[in-house]
């Protein structure tokens, strides 16, 4: 199944034309019928004479509900437009082809209706003039039919013309990473909720659990319908309707998305290339509604340059966005179109003055710009692409060198050199400065390059004459302390014999050279008792292993895992919790910030 989109101005026919054509009327509300005018969208079904089945968007064209037609557009690639032959071209004529042009359909056909209004002069007349209005945009030299819902003519030659079109537009990609935009959610008796939409980027089945709405809620497709017929599997580009179970349909809205979990990293933030319309000029600051999928949204929005040609988006409330998806923009106080977007950032975490430089870039030095990193299990939400498309994409960054693979992070190796040197730099000016010290602590030194322990860690590894030893970064150059001693050897084996139950060292040397090890970290002094330094790893590696398998551990847990007393595990405890690695919930510890 195809999807098409309805435009046009008021009353120009588009639901007659939708009528005629399924049979079915898309006005749905009795304040419609009554009124003979589209306020919400509506929707219809059929198959053409090629046995391809269309389902039909039918919008309102009247101004006052532009806000609906935006909803029944924004997922949609082909557009039927319908202009009355007695009327011509009209403002929403004009409104409805600039929004369609940015929001990148590029396809569609345009239909003449209520022909037998008037002769066959005024039809030539309404032919020039849609050449004159359509030369510039998407819809320049697409297919103009003459037609008459009420005596049927030019039915069958608008048939054939969507056959037409349909049959060129490219087929809607299947990326595995659906996402659809609702349109409409109701409770169903017997059903429970059920929700609508023109399902994207992948295809959705019987069973799936999807995320729904801004605060990601699960729930279980617990059937699907398309075009009034129950089916197992819904494929991308199709009008479908997702009967949910495990939500409620009062905690869902127009505008929210259902995507499965994992696959897409919900933002309020967004960089983008702005296109105006014809005599706009984008505010350097401004509130905004931004129209995207079936939903508007308050956004405010920040010109990022002089020639405003890029701007960043903060939106009330997460969107599940990847860049090139289309936005239209619109002023809300003037209720007018001022432009569109399209998002080239969805992460966005350099200063505003440094991004236009950052955003000029082709989409993969784009992501790491700028000293990023970026985990590959990030690629696919931040990049756009599906969990087919990851690996060629991720090779297609690596090809030129530029790029390096770091355990889970892409990261420029330009970036890498640059926090090598800026540690080196650190490094050795603590050597100068303080000989005795071993080195300095690898989350100081991180916290000093702005960065996690774990990166930085990552980097330091590509490198031969800095190491990481204990928790420290020191040169490879360097040696100091009293480590290598008779008397600090004698010390560090007798506290590795018991390592979570050591003796007084002070036993075994003397203070001086304890206090020594202590500051070389070779010995850790923790609330008074000492440890040797392999002794905290040990157990900070068990308790992370064990945290993983049960999820919390408790003082006697912790003791048991140990072999050792309270005494000794308590100051070790207190050291993982102000590590971040545990956390305490009560009397138990549970995995921390880390």
């Amino acid at each position: 199944m195809r999807t098409v989109a309805t435009a046009g101005h008021v009353d120009h026919g588009k639901s007659s034309l939708v009528r005629a054509l399924t049979g079915t009327d898309p006005d749905r509300f009795a304040e419609e019928k009554a009124r003979g005018l589209t306020i919400d969208l509506g929707y219809a079904f059929t198959t053409l004479p090629s046995g391809e089945e269309v389902g039909f968007v039918d919008v309102p064209g009247h101004v006052r509900f532009i806000k609906n037609m935006l909803a029944g557009v924004g997922a949609l690639e082909v557009v039927m437009l319908v202009v009355a032959a007695n009327e011509g071209w009209m403002p929403q004529s004009e409104e409805h082809l600039r929004i369609v042009e940015l929001l990148g359909v590029n396809h569609g056909f345009v239909v003449l209706t209520k022909a037998d209004t008037v002769d066959t002069e005024m039809i030539e007349l309404a032919h020039l003039e849609l050449d004159d209005h359509l030369a510039e945009s998407p819809l320049a030299g697409a297919p103009v039919v003459v037609c008459d819902s009420l005596s049927g003519r030019g039915l069958d030659d608008v048939r054939a013309a969507l056959d037409t079109v349909l049959g060129t537009a490219p087929a809607p990609r299947d990326v595995g990473r659906p996402r659809l935009w609702i349109d409409r959610v109701f409770s169903a008796r017997g059903a429970g909720t059920v929700v609508t939409g023109t399902l994207t980027g992948g295809a959705l089945a019987v069973d799936d659990t999807v995320e729904v709405g801004p605060d990601a809620r699960h729930a279980r497709v617990r059937g699907i319908e398309r075009a009034h017929r129950t089916v197992e599997l819904a494929a991308p580009g199709t009008r479908v309707a997702l009967n949910l179970t495990g939500i409620h349909a009062s905690g869902i809205e127009r505008g929210h998305a259902a995507v499965l979990p994992g696959q897409w990293a919900p933002t309020t933030a967004v960089d983008v290339a702005l296109t105006p319309l014809d005599g706009v000029r984008f505010a350097k600051r401004a509130t905004l509604h931004c129209h995207v999928g079936s939903g508007e949204h308050r956004a405010t929005c920040r010109v990022l340059d002089d020639d405003r040609r890029f701007g960043r988006l903060r939106l009330h409330e997460p969107v599940p966005l990847v860049p090139g998806d289309r936005l239209v923009l619109r002023d809300p106080g003037r209720s007018r179109t001022l432009g569109g977007a399209e998002v080239l950032d969805v992460a966005p975490t350099a200063r505003a003055a440094a991004a236009p430089g950052r955003l000029a870039l082709g989409l993969g030095p784009r992501l790491l710009a700028g000293g990023r990193w970026a985990r590959r299990d990030e690629l696919g939400p931040r990049a756009g692409v599906g969990p087919g498309e990851t690996d060629g994409f991720e090779r297609g960054l690596l090809a030129d060198g530029a790029v390096m693979r770091l355990g889970e992070w892409l990261v420029e190796r330009a970036t890498v050199a640059g926090t090598l040197d800026t540690a080196r730099e650190r490094v050795g000016a603590l050597h100068r400065d303080r000989p005795l010290e071993p080195g300095i602590e690898l989350g100081a030194l991180a916290r000093a390059l702005q960065l996690d322990p774990a990166r930085l860690r990552a980097a330091l590894g590509t490198a031969d004459d800095i190491l990481v030893e204990r928790g420290l970064v020191r040169l490879a150059t360097h040696r100091d302390g009293v480590a290598g001693t008779a008397e600090a050897t004698r010390v560090i084996d007798a506290l590795a014999a018991r390592p979570f139950s050591p003796p007084d060292p002070h036993e075994t040397a003397s203070a001086d050279v304890v206090r020594a090890l202590v500051r070389e970290g070779v010995l850790v002094d923790l609330d008074g008792v000492v440890f040797a330094a392999s002794a905290l790893d040990q157990a900070r590696e068990q308790v992370r292993r064990t945290l993983a398998e049960r999820g919390s551990l408790t003082v006697a847990d912790a003791r048991d895992l140990l072999g050792s007393t309270r005494k000794y595990v308590l100051p070790i405890l207190n050291r993982l919790d102000a590590e971040g690695v545990t956390r305490r919930r009560g009397d138990a510890r549970v995995a921390g910030p880390a």
